[in-house]
């Protein structure tokens, strides 16, 4: 049960080794991965049996860098020196759990003691009353921060509502680590946006609730009043950022009167055993000032409401197939025998308006979960800004498509992977300004990331204009590493998805961004669970392209459908580019490519659907039949049915596990007589042999079971 967590444990500790080594004295490099690598390792081993020891170290480790990072300081040789201890511990607590942490004696590499000894005259300590204040980007960030405002609102309600049940029962554990993830989470996003006040006081009251956690401190009213006061703090820099989001007040630094309260929290983790005792007149004073402030002045400030509102998913799965019944309903009434043969012309406009509700309730029902990808997109922008500055290139982002909207479940898997293949196209893809402009290329480097429409699918694409993949240099790696056969024969597009082989690299050195093909295995996983795919095209000395193809999963599409036997298929219109009946002089057969069709002066490919699936067609004779032309990623194919029956807009359901085998399906819809229509997914028919890779006789039999069993699809 934990073994997914182990992996994920091992992979961040080769991560956060790699930082360290990379570090160097004098610069802040990887500070802020470094901390979020550890802040995970603490996270995740919190709730793994026998791993007591190492959560202690990753828990001083986490605690360490952050006093770093909050000191504006740049690294000092005794700091990576203790790094250094810290990970090598990590790793001996991961193979050794009996081992014991010793924690380093900091000595010299304490923040204070570096702060002092600062060796660069530029670098000057922040005052507090400055640092008190934080500012935003609304022209660059807006979008994302709009994003935090709205997740906030939802974890400090949960926060408040949590402790109010702790107050009652300080024993339930299973909310306190509630509350725990929550100021968790809100002290990763903060970080990540730079908003350094709001983080440090996120983090102390995330260390408070640790140390509850642990058994190390018991919660009593004095520690519930204290973080409820930091509940408050933070929501009322919501409130602000808000307003300036919402541009009802000006764009300026926001007050955030959090030290007072961090010193008090830090005073009581420092002597949990004086927790009755009252806190010291230099502590905490100005905190309790500045609270009953906020409370008299709370009812002054101008309220802002958020225009989003948080519901169940499952809500919405349920909401999507009770309308997508209704609709199949409706049409399977106004198709009935029965009524077809009335002539009332008022029963007939009342049909008619309410199919016509129907199908905009339907429409409504389905973009409910369809979001933009623009956020996701907007975050690659601020990922590209802090790496051209650590590795010193000039390479521009640019994004098209980002109003495209997908599923939400797919826009919130697909962050990973774009971070990941973006991050190489960066460091690997583009070359440094001097090695383009001898190369005749302009210094500034572009890397395009877009989304659109095709042929059914949803494409995300990430072109860079660098140096291209080196096939030879890949395939001798994946000769040496035993993936390929010294003698094997491979076209240029098989070379390429050798980068997806577990731990394949062609990287010379270590960087602190991999090298391209380490962890594309990951991202390649990732995809493969959304039912997608990864095609890359590279020209050497030009660039590289990767496309992710996301299979329409809970949407609505338009469909041609066509009868083979007696099945029904769907294909998708977008991948639909013609449809007509041969003549003979139009097919023949092309030795070791099968039958073709000669379309508009070229030769496709033919596949005879009935063949592929292995059912009795009406005929099979091509000139008495009809031939469906699709397209996907620049391929065409010309697909033999029996007839088309007519275009109709579908609700996709997707197939249970006994037929995703068969990669051809792309799911499945309720046609209007309740009988069920396989969609196709273009991308598998244009590549598909005969004899086909899927078992065809479990391919038929899957079309039996589906037409008895509607309820074999699930939304």
């Amino acid at each position: 049960m934990s073994t997914p967590d182990l992996s994920k444990i091992d992979l961040w500790i080769e991560q956060a080794t790699k930082e360290i080594i990379l570090s160097e004295p004098g610069t802040d490099r990887s500070q802020f991965p470094l901390r979020d690598l550890l802040s995970s390792l603490a996270e995740k081993s919190a709730s793994l049996a026998g791993m007591e020891e190492f959560h202690l170290a990753a828990t001083f480790s986490t605690t360490f860098i952050e006093e770093l990072l909050f000191s504006g300081q740049n690294y000092t040789q005794s700091q990576l020196d203790v790094l250094n201890d810290l990970a090598g511990q990590l790793r001996l607590l991961r193979m050794d759990p009996a081992s014991r942490f010793m924690a380093p004696d900091l000595g010299e590499a304490g923040v204070e003691a570096s702060i002092s000894a600062a060796p660069s005259p530029e670098v000057v300590p922040v005052p507090d009353e400055l640092d008190e204040y934080t500012s935003v980007n609304l022209e660059s960030d807006g979008d994302i921060l709009r994003e935090f405002v709205n997740e906030s609102r939802e974890h400090l309600e949960n926060i408040e509502q949590g402790i109010l049940i702790l107050e009652e029962r300080p024993d339930d554990a299973e909310m306190l680590g509630s509350i725990f993830r929550a100021f968790h989470t809100f002290k990763g996003a903060s970080g990540f946006l730079r908003l350094m006040p709001v983080n440090r006081l996120s983090h102390e009251l995330e260390s408070l609730l640790d140390s509850a956690r642990s058994g190390r401190l018991l919660l009593n009213p004095k520690i519930i009043d204290i973080i409820l006061a930091g509940k408050d703090i933070l929501k009322d820099f919501i409130d602000e950022l808000q307003l300036q989001i919402d541009q009802h007040k000006p764009v300026e630094p926001i007050h955030v009167p959090g030290n007072d309260l961090t010193l008090r929290v830090r005073y009581i983790l420092a002597n949990p055993q004086s927790i009755e005792d009252p806190v010291p007149s230099e502590v905490g004073a100005s905190a309790e000032a500045a609270s009953a402030s906020r409370s008299e002045g709370g009812d002054a400030k101008k309220k802002s409401t958020s225009q989003m509102m948080k519901v169940d998913t499952r809500k919405f799965d349920s909401l999507v197939e009770l309308v997508g019944e209704l609709v199949i309903a409706q049409t399977q009434v106004s198709q009935h025998p029965d009524l077809v043969n009335l002539r009332s012309q008022q029963l007939s406009r009342n049909l008619q308006q309410l199919s016509q509700i129907a199908l905009e309730l339907q429409k409504i029902a389905m973009s409910l979960r369809m979001v933009a990808i623009k956020a996701t997109f907007q975050k690659m922008n601020r990922l590209v800004r802090d790496l051209t500055a650590s590795i010193q290139k000039q390479v521009e982002l640019v994004i098209s498509g980002e109003e495209t909207e997908m599923d939400r479940t797919i826009v919130e898997e697909l962050g990973d992977p774009l971070m990941h293949m973006i991050r190489n196209s960066v460091d690997h893809g583009v070359e440094m300004p001097d090695d383009r402009i001898a190369k005749g290329k302009p210094a500034k480097g572009t890397v395009r990331l877009s989304a659109y429409h095709q042929g059914g699918n949803m494409v995300i694409e990430i072109a860079d204009d660098g140096a291209g993949l080196n096939k030879q240099r890949i395939l001798a790696k994946a000769i040496e590493r035993g993936i390929v056969a010294p003698d094997a024969e491979l076209e240029d597009r098989q070379i390429f998805d050798l980068i997806f082989a577990p731990g394949f690299s062609t990287a010379e050195k270590i960087t602190d961004i991999s090298g391209r093909g380490v962890g594309m295995d990951v991202v390649k996983q990732n995809i493969a669970k959304l039912r997608g795919k990864i095609e890359i095209d590279s020209t050497p000395g030009e660039g590289t392209t990767f496309r992710i193809f996301l299979p329409l999963t809970l949407a609505i599409i338009d469909g041609l459908i066509a009868r083979v036997g007696d099945q029904r298929y769907i294909f998708p219109t977008l991948s639909v580019c013609e449809s007509f009946r041969p003549t003979a002089e139009m097919i023949s057969t092309v030795y070791g490519k099968g039958e073709v069709v000669k379309v508009r002066g070229k030769l496709r490919p033919m596949l005879r659907l009935h063949e592929y699936f292995d059912i009795v067609p009406r005929t099979t004779d091509p000139t008495a039949a009809l031939i469906i032309v699709v397209e996907s990623a620049n391929q065409q194919r010309c697909i033999l049915v029996d007839e088309l029956i007519g275009k109709q807009e579908v609700v996709i359901k997707s197939l249970d596990e006994r037929f995703k085998q068969n990669k051809a399906l792309a799911g499945a819809a309720i046609l209007g007589d309740g009988k069920v229509g396989l969609i196709l997914d273009p991308r598998t028919l244009v590549q598909v042999s005969i004899p086909a890779e899927v078992n065809r006789a479990d391919a038929a039999q899957a079309i039996l079971d589906a037409a008895a069993s509607p309820a074999a699809f699930t939304m």
